[in-house]
């Protein structure tokens, strides 16, 4: 931005798209814990004429979960196992997972001065979140069965036997779990998924020390307005939009333990099942 600003003698616009939104808005974070409060709007006036958020994940994406647990391929020619690897081995894919939008961030900019860098940016929920259904989505985020035995024998390693899967599976009626966006974003899905998936512990230790224990922000907190002059929200439109799933053992070790029974679609104000294919209707 002060070479765009030297350069050309103006305010630069900026054009973010998907996840790079959520780069620019840590940006900003940054920006306000490296200079005066009363130089922060100064400088923003100076050096960003217009913000253009295109397609901007501002209460995170549903279908983060669905690779975090499954794998989205996303057109490559890869299995769907071979994709949740992968996306899980990067620690900024947790960067993009659905969140309440009653639950706040801390006031990271006080901490920043009389606590010091090192504290964990806890979710601060209002009486809205445990008042309304879903932490303000239209259906439940995620539904997963679990088997009632548990344990390493319950999903071995890629170099376990299946059969032993399907024996201990066997030995009792599978429990379904549901979790809100917020304990998706808090950890309590990961964290009771430790005892049925090998992944989740990783996914627990990326959470907590590259998100909640970030210095700047915890990225999976609802946005409040950039204070730039100009902001401009662009998304698409008459698209079904994923927003919930239902997940079930697959009988296979990991990383293809888990299958989608069913996925819940959002569409003008409408949701559709995709496995019972009907629509019914939700209130904000």
């Amino acid at each position: 931005f002060e070479i765009a600003l030297k350069l050309r003698g103006g305010p630069s616009l900026v054009f973010a798209h998907s996840m790079g939104n959520n780069v620019f808005r840590y940006f900003l974070e940054w920006l306000k814990l490296e200079i005066a409060p009363k130089h922060y709007i100064q400088w923003l006036d100076k050096h960003i004429h217009a913000y253009f958020a295109v397609g901007a994940p501002l209460l995170g994406s549903t279908e983060s979960v669905r690779a975090t647990l499954s794998g989205t391929t996303s057109g490559l020619p890869i299995t769907e196992g071979t994709a949740r690897l992968m996306f899980n081995s990067f620690a900024a894919s947790l960067w993009l997972l659905p969140f309440s939008k009653y639950c706040k961030a801390d006031n990271v900019y006080w901490k920043h001065f009389f606590e010091g860098k090192a504290h964990i940016n806890r979710q601060q929920c209002d009486e809205m979140e445990y008042s309304s259904d879903n932490s303000g989505w239209p259906t439940t985020l995620v539904s997963i069965e679990v088997p009632t035995v548990r344990g390493t024998d319950a999903y071995p390693s890629i170099m376990d036997i299946t059969e032993d899967i399907t024996s201990n599976m066997e030995c009792g009626k599978p429990t379904l779990l549901s979790f809100s966006a917020r304990e998706v974003s808090d950890g309590t899905l990961f964290k009771t998924m430790l005892d049925y998936d090998p992944q989740s512990k990783a996914l627990i230790h990326q959470l907590e020390k590259y998100y909640q224990g970030d210095p700047v922000l915890n990225p999976l907190t609802p946005w409040e307005r950039p204070p730039i002059k100009n902001v401009f929200c662009i998304y698409g439109i008459d698209t079904k939009t994923e927003v919930g799933y239902y997940f079930a053992p697959s009988g296979k070790p990991y990383p293809d333990n888990w299958i989608i029974t069913d996925v819940i679609y959002e569409f003008e104000r409408s949701l559709l099942s995709r496995q019972i294919r009907s629509f019914f209707f939700w209130k904000a």
